[in-house]
């Protein structure tokens, strides 16, 4: 099971956004783009549940690459036969994590727990 707040985007979609450099260490691994995307790491995870939480006003999660990742993992979660198992929610906010999404991934979390 997964929760991800204000995180989750395609790295392609950060570079050609320039967002990288508004995030640290933790996002840079080396060779990574060479073997993996972004979509197909989250993908790893399927077909248990996984909610993603964005800002749709984030600078550092350019919404191109939740649009790659959201229909890539709706595709996966669908062939696994368990589309209501991934579910991305945007709310009209920044890079911020609100008490809404605090509350909605309590629930999605005592739903599936």
């Amino acid at each position: 099971m997964c929760v991800d707040i204000c995180s989750l985007t395609d790295f392609d979609a950060l570079i050609e956004s320039r967002a990288l450099d508004g995030h640290g260490v933790y996002f840079y691994v080396p060779s990574l783009l060479k073997h993996f995307t972004a979509a197909e790491i989250n993908a790893l995870i399927a077909p248990r549940p996984h909610l993603s939480l964005a800002g749709k006003y984030d600078r550092l999660v350019p919404a191109s690459g939740l649009d790659r990742i959201e229909a890539f993992l709706r595709d996966v979660y669908a062939a696994c036969e368990r589309p209501h198992a991934w579910r991305l929610v945007r709310f009209g906010v920044g890079h911020v994590e609100t008490h809404a999404m605090r509350r909605l991934a309590v629930d999605f979390l005592r739903e599936w727990l």
